[in-house]
């Protein structure tokens, strides 16, 4: 009998253990990198770094950045280039801040405010994806897969490139050449009413209360492109911002020190 109600004990306290875990604010980080450890496993061995034995090592401790990235294979974006290609998209954005219940993705006043950096790998096209694709690639990414994952149906987003410009000089990336365009761009913010769960909330946390659902904002973006024609890899490294200031610190501080092995 004293055994049985031991038992009991420990699963109730097992059961209060998960319940304080899944919800308190303190552990929405852990939370988050536990998620992420058991997708990308998953997700990774279908990628296209898999594939190639592509390796991709992002200096991720040299920003305020969430420490880990994020996998995910896409399948959606070959019926929009009309070409049967493979896609694997890895990214990452802000940190939490300690003790929140919400990523500092939402929050308007941080830095990292709406930040994604991360890279896009894209085989199966046949040659060196142009301008135009690159820049369909970068909506791509933000009306079908980023917004909706925070709960803004794709075809309610909005991504209106206001002007745009290939840069004259490469930037070289662990020795390879990287042609690079900058962007001003008019998107949707993530925040929200959060009245239903969505995809997103398992990154990021639920979003904190908000005059506007989605406001309207201009945003900072670069992508650097590179096209390895042995293995008929387009590699695109993006980094997405509220500021030019905030894409010039990931270039300076991360995409120049990105070190890429490819086997």
């Amino acid at each position: 009998m004293r055994k049985r109600r031991w038992a009991v004990w420990l699963l109730l306290l097992l059961f209060l253990g998960v319940l304080i875990f899944s919800f308190a604010p303190y552990f929405a980080k852990d939370r988050a990198l536990l998620l992420i450890r058991i997708y990308d496993r998953y997700q990774e061995r279908s990628s296209i770094q898999e594939d190639l034995g592509l390796e991709i090592d992002f200096p991720l401790d040299k920003m305020d950045l969430f420490p880990m990235l994020v996998t995910y294979n896409d399948k959606g974006l070959a019926k929009h280039l009309g070409k049967p290609i493979k896609f694997t998209v890895e990214y990452t954005f802000a940190d939490f801040k300690h003790g929140k219940s919400f990523n500092q993705i939402y929050d308007q006043e941080h830095p990292l405010y709406n930040a994604y950096i991360g890279s896009y790998s894209l085989v199966g096209f046949g040659e060196s994806l142009s301008e135009k694709d690159l820049m369909l690639i970068s909506q791509y990414d933000m009306l079908h897969l980023a917004l909706p994952a925070v709960g803004l149906p794709s075809d309610e987003g909005t991504f209106e490139i206001l002007n745009h410009e290939k840069k004259a000089q490469d930037i070289v990336i662990s020795s390879y050449p990287f042609t690079t365009y900058e962007s001003t761009v008019l998107t949707n913010g993530p925040e929200h009413h959060d009245e239903a769960f969505v995809p997103g909330d398992l990154l990021f946390g639920s979003s904190p209360e908000t005059g506007v659902d989605y406001p309207l904002i201009e945003m900072n973006g670069k992508i650097y492109h590179y096209y390895f024609d042995e293995s008929d890899l387009n590699l695109i490294f993006y980094t997405f911002g509220k500021t030019d200031d905030i894409t010039r610190e990931f270039e300076e501080k991360i995409i120049r020190n990105i070190m890429i092995t490819l086997k």
